[in-house]
């Protein structure tokens, strides 16, 4: 019996330091990446001692804002203060995802570098970085949800270092001080879920595509060692 397709990187997963220091998800997501391309190599290293080795202001005293160009920058300057070798590159961007008859093509590319020991994806989207960690796949009917034939839905596990919460702390007070009868614990909980960036959270295929098409300076970056 086949099933589909889905996958998790752990070891990536176990790479990712959170919570992030504010306004350095594109430090702490190249935090992730050379800790889970060279650990082994050279021990578990920190975002601090990543800033510091590239010269910049720890994280946590000035917030980061560089584009892609500057992350892979500074991959290639942490390669090389390190002395390991490394690529990093921007993967798929706008005009990677305009023909729909490559879709399928474009996320089994995409499926075999989430598994990869040597390269992590990076994903760029509205103001903020995080890793692509993995990915689902599952049928469209219910009826034929085993049937590795059928017309396929596809999502994008992400793992997430930031618990960025844009709900207003004074705002998040007040809920809480509601009475249980008017919002209960488990009610404002799942409120507060839905709002924080939580460690694992998913993101249909179609979505990144539309996001990657519609907005050129978002885009999926690859780290090689």
């Amino acid at each position: 019996m086949e099933f589909h397709d889905r996958y998790v990187n752990n070891r990536l997963l176990s790479c990712i330091s959170r919570p992030q220091h504010e306004n350095s998800c594109s430090l702490t997501s190249l935090t992730a990446v050379f800790n889970y391309l060279y650990a082994e190599q050279l021990g578990i290293k920190s975002s601090g001692e990543l800033a510091s080795s590239l010269g910049i202001e720890p994280p946590g005293e000035f917030g980061y804002g560089p584009g892609n160009e500057t992350m892979l920058k500074w991959f290639t300057s942490l390669c090389s203060h390190y002395g390991v070798s490394g690529q990093g590159r921007i993967y798929l961007r706008d005009e990677d995802m305009e023909r729909w008859d490559a879709n399928a093509e474009v996320f089994d590319g995409l499926k075999d570098s989430v598994r990869s020991a040597n390269r992590v994806l990076v994903y760029h989207k509205e103001n903020h970085y995080n890793l692509v960690v993995g990915y689902f796949e599952h049928g469209v009917d219910p009826d034929f949800a085993h049937d590795t034939g059928t017309k396929l839905r596809r999502w994008v596990i992400l793992g997430e270092h930031s618990e960025y919460n844009p709900i207003p702390a004074i705002i998040r007070k007040a809920l809480r001080a509601l009475p249980e009868k008017v919002l209960s614990e488990d009610t404002y909980n799942l409120i507060m879920e839905s709002a924080v960036g939580t460690p694992v959270w998913s993101r249909r295929w179609r979505s990144i595509r539309h996001d990657l098409i519609n907005t050129p300076k978002h885009c999926i970056l690859s780290f090689t060692s």
